[in-house]
């Protein structure tokens, strides 16, 4: 009986303990902050709980993507980003995909098998034997997985003929059908570009929690579609399509709720991430929608944080002759939809900005960037106990203000 009252005894100050050892810091178990793919110095690093290790060495590593299960990932390396390769976590087993991919790349969300594109030639591989394309196909404009894993939703490129740009093509593609296209089945035909509608291409797709709803950006040429971009969905049936607003060509603006049909999205024609930027939620089925960013505040990234709330990277709108570095970083806002209620999250020192990478199931990360510096951050999902988790990312590219902060830091949540 002594025995187990003094193992009771123990068990109980465990905690006290790990804080003293640890200098007043309780470490995280493993189980409850998530694993993290990150960007140092050029290479490739794993950090899961406490533990740091290296998985490849760069020069200029890129992009990190976690397969479905988490075991392995996908990243670019070189200065053009040009050599696709995958690692398997665990083991550390690099293997090179291809010499002339590019950053156009996705996991299957089923299994193993990775699918990238290069130019207008789509291929995929599985992890296991990568250099070695089951099949491929060209004329595709962009892409992305079916919900299953079983095949491919595209688009096609639209061409300049004689008589103007022939209409973009949305197709459903099985993979045993890839590089047949008397085989792909037309879900829905773009309308001719015209004064009112100019898409010569789209970004990649987005399916709705349920399925039925598939979000994009549909894309003019470059030029343009750096300032302007149209929003639209179709139905997966390919019935309904709508345009829905104006926004910079950022994919990362726009994000379905977790359970239903509720469209979030930076609306704003420009391409400058401090000006007229404006977070909208759109419920397609009933085309209610209410925008969310005061007057005088532009909103960048964002997350859904559950069903009821987003979380927003907001910044003092600037004007268009202010140079980034003049201007007022963005710190984290928490928005309940349903009351319309906003609160500060963070509050960044001098010269830092906020920007919101993930909600997690009990924890929101962040990175914090002056521009020179990039450390990731992990607090509770209401932003109180903010802890350093990543010293020392590398600096994300950035466009006019839009900071890419998957290609340095990319999470997965083990549990």
């Amino acid at each position: 009986m002594m025995h187990m009252r003094g193992r009771a005894v123990l068990l109980a100050l465990l905690p006290v303990l790990l804080w003293w050892l640890g200098g007043g810091v309780v470490h995280a178990a493993r189980t409850d902050v998530p694993a993290a793919a990150f960007v140092r110095g050029g290479d490739l690093w794993l950090k899961e709980g406490a533990d740091e290790r290296k998985l490849a060495d760069g020069p200029f590593i890129r992009n990190p993507k976690w397969s479905f299960d988490g075991e392995w990932l996908a990243f670019t390396k070189g200065e053009q980003e040009r050599e696709l390769w995958v690692v398997h976590a665990p083991t550390g087993r690099r293997s090179l995909v291809t010499a002339a991919g590019s950053r156009y790349f996705e996991w299957s969300p089923a299994d193993l098998k990775l699918a990238y594109r290069t130019e207008r030639r789509l291929q995929y591989v599985d992890a296991r034997q990568p250099d070695k394309p089951i099949a491929s196909a060209d004329g595709i404009g962009n892409y992305s997985w079916l919900p299953d894993g079983k095949g491919f939703f595209a688009s096609s490129g639209s061409e300049l003929q004689p008589d103007g740009w022939t209409p973009v093509i949305l197709y459903e593609i099985p993979l045993r059908a890839l590089g047949d296209p008397d085989r792909y089945v037309t879900v829905h035909v773009l309308p001719r570009p015209s004064d009112e509608f100019f898409a010569v291409g789209t970004s990649s797709f987005k399916w709705s929690a349920d399925g039925r709803w598939i979000a994009f950006l549909a894309t003019p040429t470059a030029s343009l579609s750096a300032d302007s971009n149209t929003l639209c969905v179709v139905s997966a049936d390919g019935v309904v399509f709508r345009t829905l607003d104006e926004m910079a060509n950022n994919e990362q603006w726009f994000e379905w709720a977790p359970n239903d049909d509720r469209l979030a999205f930076i609306k704003g024609v420009g391409r400058d991430a401090g000006v007229n930027k404006r977070l909208k939620v759109l419920d397609v089925a009933t085309g209610r929608s209410a925008v969310y960013t005061p007057e005088g505040f532009a909103d960048q990234s964002l997350v859904w944080q559950g069903p009821g709330q987003i979380v927003v990277s907001r910044a003092k709108e600037s004007a268009r002759d202010v140079s980034l570095n003049d201007r007022d970083k963005p710190r984290l806002f928490a928005i309940e939809l349903a009351s319309g209620r906003q609160s500060g999250l963070t509050k960044p020192p001098a010269g830092f900005g906020d920007y919101v990478q993930a909600a997690l199931r009990n924890r929101l990360s962040w990175v914090r960037s002056d521009g020179k510096t990039a450390n990731a951050l992990l607090s509770r999902p209401n932003g109180r106990r903010a802890a350093l988790w990543i010293e020392g990312l590398d600096q994300a590219s950035n466009y006019y203000g839009q900071w890419y902060w998957n290609e340095v830091l990319r999470l997965f949540d083990r549990r």
